[in-house]
């Protein structure tokens, strides 16, 4: 089931419920070219960088010949500025049709917490200019962090303004949440306004052709140009909502689809096909980035073997949803989570942030875990309810009280989680046992929308209806926008954190319009030490 089909699901029901600017600087003092003023010839797909250490930075570009034939010696380049006079250091990569002509180096050796810049040269062919930036010193106390925060960028139903508005901000990073590209098939839907003639991605050549078909926005490339990446994937790189068994079962698609994600990503391979991993700025933030897809437990089916996404829990077979030990994260990547948090509450780091696909919030319809029920019905399991979505941390109630009684027991202060997945945007306490009445705050959500992918607002008009009623939910949500596209922007500094939406009109092709352009529609501060968020809508 697609994230269209799913909300529209969930807001028939919470509607049966419901009845009874571009504020930011400019990136750096040397602008980059705009992505519109260069021929990029043999380097198509642009470049990137990825978020790595405080010395190390990941660098990324494809040279286009390289993947017909002989491999190539692509020569890199890192300076302090943007003409190249100040050289810090250079050295070579190889691109090979083994890999598809992408080349992809660490850049290591450098200074912590400072912006560079980066080319790539093949003879006399030279690729745009990147700007990155390491991370700050261990133990280091830089005065603020920026990050924006994005998702789910379907290229045929959206232009991609939201990135023209992140490639102008002044960041530390961007932290993309995944569905950086979809795997379905060109469609001629009425609500696509652009064209998509590729086929559905099922081997490593589809695969790629996805990455390239999204790479050519210029939009996309100038983000990555003037930012270093911190990209995880969700389902999309692989297939709609897969799970752990669908690894068993597709082995050479999975296969096909980590291997691309891997040659068209800033990132430096950890282990294998592990994504999960850590970023630290100093000891002012902390940053976890999830896996949730493929290590999870498989999704609940019902009798003709069909996947249940929407429903009661309060019976078999959704109970289910509730059995100790189902996991959407696994046990080491469990442990590895709360271990780091652990470890950064430890050494003084006051902000921590979880980089996480799908919602922890649950968007609970109706709540069947109280006292009346369950007199009648002892049986009841701990959670039972009518939920919206088992796809997200919902379908995995059992581990989602793992983790918050620990952070809860270890005193983890400062705790929030940045999501993507579901199209829209939504912000709410996250409770250590959402069941009591009382139950302390041990969290923040900020679920950030989508960059183009279509959200409630496309399904008919529920919207407005359905943004009431998830208030009204037990627990409910502070604020919910299913109308707009977008992302999210983050600032933390010792005393405070801030989360803005910033929103655009992703269906114009005019992305120089007044609509196209980034507007602030609500600012959460959140002071640190406290669970106090206050909202400044506008």
């Amino acid at each position: 089931m697609d994230r269209r089909d799913l909300l529209r699901g969930g807001v028939l029901a919470l509607g049966g419920v419901a009845a009874t600017s571009l504020a930011g600087c400019a990136p750096s003092s040397t602008a980059l070219p705009s992505p519109e003023a260069v021929d990029l010839g043999p380097f198509s797909c642009g470049i990137a960088s990825g978020v790595h250490s405080d010395t190390a930075v990941v660098l990324w570009t494809r040279f286009a010949p390289a993947a017909l034939g002989s491999d190539v010696e692509v020569v890199w380049q890192v300076a302090t500025d943007a003409s190249f006079s100040q050289i810090v250091q250079s050295g070579t990569g190889i691109g090979s049709a083994q890999n598809d002509g992408c080349i992809k180096v660490l850049a290591e050796g450098l200074s912590p917490g400072q912006r560079f810049f980066y080319r790539f040269t093949v003879g006399g062919l030279t690729s745009p200019i990147g700007r990155t930036k390491t991370l700050p010193a261990a133990g280091s106390t830089p005065q603020s962090v920026r990050l924006a925060v994005a998702s789910c960028q379907n290229y045929s139903v959206g232009y991609y303004p939201a990135w023209r508005a992140i490639a102008a901000e002044d960041l530390d990073a961007v932290v993309f949440l995944g569905d950086y590209i979809y795997e379905y098939a060109g469609s001629a839907d009425s609500l696509d306004v652009r064209a998509d003639v590729s086929v559905e991605a099922t081997d490593l050549p589809s695969y790629r052709a996805k990455y390239k078909m999204y790479k050519s926005d210029p939009e996309l490339r100038a983000a990555h140009a003037a930012h270093p990446f911190a990209p995880v994937w969700d389902d999309h790189e692989f297939f709609n909502d897969y799970d752990r068994l669908s690894l068993l079962r597709y082995p050479e698609r999975a296969a096909a689809a980590y291997q691309a994600w891997f040659e068209y990503q800033p990132v430096w391979r950890i282990d294998a096909d592990q994504i999960y991993r850590r970023a630290r700025w100093g000891n002012l933030l902390d940053l976890s980035m999830l896996d949730t897809r493929q290590y999870r437990d498989p999704h609940i089916t019902g009798p003709n073997g069909e996947r249940l996404l929407v429903g009661s829990s309060a019976d078999l077979p959704l109970r289910q949803v509730h059995d100790a030990g189902r996991t959407i994260l696994g046990t080491s990547q469990r442990d590895w989570l709360l271990d780091g948090f652990g470890q950064a509450q430890a050494d003084d780091v006051t902000w921590k942030l979880v980089a996480n696909q799908v919602m922890i919030s649950p968007v609970r319809i109706l709540d069947l875990d109280e006292p009346a029920l369950r007199s009648l019905r002892p049986d009841l399991p701990k959670h039972a309810g009518v939920y919206a979505s088992f796809d997200d941390w919902s379908g995995y109630s059992w581990e989602r009280d793992q983790i918050t009684q620990r952070v809860s027991a270890d005193g983890i202060s400062n705790l929030g989680f940045l999501t993507g997945d579901i199209h829209s945007f939504w912000q709410a306490p996250v409770l250590r046992d959402f069941d009591e009445p009382f139950s302390p705050v041990v969290a923040q959500e900020f679920v950030c929308g989508s960059i183009s992918s279509k959200g409630v607002d496309y399904a008919g008009d529920f919207a407005g209806p359905a943004e009431a009623a998830v208030t009204t939910l037990r627990p409910g949500f502070r604020y919910a926008d299913f109308r707009r596209r977008g992302f999210g922007l983050v600032e933390c500094t010792q005393s405070h954190a801030t989360v803005e939406y910033r929103t655009v009109n992703a269906r114009t092709p005019n992305l120089s319009a007044p609509s196209a352009q980034s507007k602030r529609r609500v600012r959460f501060d959140w002071p640190a030490e406290t669970q106090r968020v206050s909202i400044t809508r506008g």
